[in-house]
């Protein structure tokens, strides 16, 4: 899982080369005999991100889909609303 980890990571660096590493949240892998196809979140200085890709084992990108889930700014400003009473 490590090595496929690591391999993804390299993968979504070319996409997105600011994603933060400890933000990498991998929620769904199938692997083929020649690929593999992985869905999940990361982050980002400007925000919450979602993806699909499908790679090879060297790296080299079959299929790609990024898409933003919400920019930081907003994500911030509607948790401070709704978390902080301003008792």
């Amino acid at each position: 899982m490590d090595d496929i980890r690591d391999l993804l990571l390299k993968v979504l660096r070319k996409i997105d080369p600011t994603l933060l590493e400890d933000s990498l949240e991998i929620k769904f892998i199938q692997s083929f005999k020649d690929r593999y196809d992985v869905f999940g979140q990361f982050r980002n200085q400007k925000g919450l991100y979602e993806f699909a890709v499908s790679f090879d084992r060297k790296g080299n990108i079959k299929r790609d889909h990024v898409n933003m889930i919400s920019p930081n700014k907003i994500r911030d400003e509607l948790e401070k609303r709704i978390y902080d009473k301003g008792d």
